[in-house]
């Protein structure tokens, strides 16, 4: 594989090394595989994960799984980063090795941000030149090798400092894995279930512990989280394809185009043809 030295977006690909400005992410949800490992060294971004914003400067470090949704919503124009993606071969082992790790409720739920010290920014950067000389390996095998074991060493590494850090006091863990297992599921169906009771039978749970569950770790409702991706997924079909909007209705799971109108309206303020003809006139 020839790795991408520089990329205006994170390539697509499972498998990838290089440096981004993000530009062609801006507006546009990233698809994680397996992870992805952000390391800023000029400018700012803003993005959102899980449906939370968070700004990006340089020396933070974005580390983010298969189960993250993230939007980039704007960057600088001297915004650049530094990438890794891996596929979920790459992470298996290693996030099955630390499931019960505290690094997972202390930073990756809690905050998927984390502002490197300048000894630990160049430690970062040395790590990145050993995962670009890895990739670039030619035999597959020991590249894979190599890789997995490039990222168990940074996980460690991370675990070892965030789980060290003062911080405030964590909701219950069984509340928290609630809401994980939760976006885990709004990953899934999302296209096909906007009912919370949908949400709370897979998680063997009633509709109001979830609820309940959901304002207590998060501070919205799970049913606000349904419709704020369910908008974003309106809105990314409106803007990346042309298709009509009764076979956007029809991919999503409504009854009809008039009922995706009247949803889309009620929660924005505009309707789905509008918003396209908007999009056409920038």
């Amino acid at each position: 594989m020839t790795p991408a030295k520089y990329s205006h977006s994170i390539p697509p690909q499972n498998l990838a090394v290089g440096t981004t400005d993000l530009t062609r992410n801006v507006g546009n949800r990233i698809d994680i595989t397996g992870c992805i490992v952000l390391l800023v060294q000029s400018g700012y971004a803003v993005i959102n994960v899980n449906s939370r914003r968070w700004a990006l400067r340089q020396g933070d470090v974005l580390i983010l799984f298969y189960d993250d949704m993230m939007v980039v919503n704007e960057r600088s124009t001297l915004f650049s980063a530094q990438f890794v993606t891996l596929d979920y071969k790459h992470i298996e082992d290693t996030v099955c090795k630390m499931t019960a790790s505290d690094f997972w409720y202390i930073h990756y739920y809690e905050c998927p941000v984390y502002h490197a010290s300048q000894e630990e920014q160049q430690l970062l950067s040395s790590w990145w030149r050993q995962m670009e000389w890895f990739d670039n390996r030619e035999n597959s095998i020991q590249r894979d090798s190599l890789l997995a074991s490039g990222f168990y060493v940074f996980l460690s590494a991370a675990e070892a400092t965030i789980t060290e850090l003062p911080s405030k006091p964590l909701p219950d863990t069984r509340s928290r894995k609630l809401v994980v297992d939760f976006y885990k599921l709004l990953a899934q169906h999302c296209k096909r279930h906007r009912d919370v009771a949908f949400y709370a039978n897979e998680l063997c749970i009633t509709t109001t512990y979830l609820y309940k569950v959901c304002l207590k770790v998060l501070g919205f409702s799970p049913k606000e989280e349904i419709d704020q991706l369910t908008i974003f997924e309106i809105k990314s079909y409106l803007t990346n394809t042309d298709m009509p909007i009764k076979q956007i209705a029809s991919e999503l799971n409504f009854e009809d185009v008039s009922y995706l109108c009247r949803y889309f309206k009620r929660l924005t303020g505009i309707s789905p043809a509008d918003y396209r003809k908007g999009l056409a006139r920038l």
